[in-house]
C-alpha cells in the first residue's frame, strides 16, 4: 500500500493549549489575572482557528493507495476540519473505488517559480514556516475525476518537498496501476516524472 502525506493528529490542539497557556500565564504572572486569561484565550483563537483551521488541509493531507481502492481523510469542509482537530480519531476515511476512475491529471509537476516567488522563498529559507510556504505557493496535487464526473484533489506536496525523490518514485509506482488511457499528463509532466 503506497501512503502519501501526514494524518491528523492532536498537535494542533495541543501546541494551540499549550500557546495559550504559555502566553496567558506570562501575562497573568506579570500583570494581571485577568489580563492573562484574556489573552491566553486570543492566542489559542488566533492559533487553532487562525492558523491551523485554514492550513490543515496543506499541513495534514494523508491518503493511501491500494490495488483496489484510494482511501483519503476528506478535510476540505470546514466542519470535517474542525471535527479532525478536535477528535482526530472520528474523522472517516472516504474510499474511492479504483475502476470508478475516468481520468487523472497532476498539477504543479514540475515546480516553477516566478522571480517574486523565488525571492519571498529564498527570504524564507531555514525559517520555522519556509515548507508551509513552499507548499502553498507551490502545491502539487492529484486530481481524479471519477466516472460521475467528481473531482478529488489529493495532495501529495508535504511529501513532494520533503522528499522529493522518494514522492516520485511512489507517484511512479501509484501512476503504474492505472491504463495509461485514465492518465492525463502532460509531456513536461511525463519527462519530469520518468526522469
Amino acid at each position: 500500500m503506497l501512503k502519501f502525506g501526514k494524518k491528523v493528529n492532536y498537535r494542533p490542539l495541543g501546541l494551540s493549549l499549550l500557546t495559550g497557556l504559555t502566553v496567558g500565564l506570562l501575562f497573568g504572572s506579570n500583570i494581571s489575572l485577568t489580563l492573562g486569561v484574556e489573552v491566553g484565550i486570543i492566542m489559542f483563537s488566533v492559533m487553532f482557528l487562525g492558523h491551523y483551521l485554514l492550513f490543515l488541509p496543506t499541513i495534514f493531507n494523508y491518503w493511501e493507495s491500494s490495488p483496489e481502492f484510494i482511501r483519503y481523510s476528506d478535510i476540505g469542509k470546514t466542519t470535517n476540519r474542525v471535527i479532525a482537530m478536535v477528535s482526530p480519531a472520528k474523522l472517516p476515511m472516504k474510499v474511492i473505488d479504483k475502476t470508478k476512475i475516468k481520468e487523472i491529471t497532476i498539477t504543479g509537476l514540475p515546480p516553477t517559480y516566478t522571480d517574486l516567488t523565488a525571492q519571498f522563498i529564498a527570504a524564507e529559507e531555514g525559517s520555522l514556516m519556509y515548507g508551509l510556504f513552499l507548499m502553498i505557493n507551490s502545491p502539487v496535487k492529484i486530481q481524479i475525476i471519477l466516472d460521475d464526473k467528481t473531482k478529488i484533489n489529493l495532495d501529495i506536496s508535504k511529501d513532494y518537498f520533503t522528499h522529493p525523490q522518494t514522492t516520485i518514485a511512489k507517484l511512479r509506482l501509484f501512476l503504474n496501476e492505472f491504463k495509461a488511457s485514465k492518465i492525463n499528463l502532460s509531456e513536461e509532466n511525463l519527462k519530469f516524472i520518468n526522469d
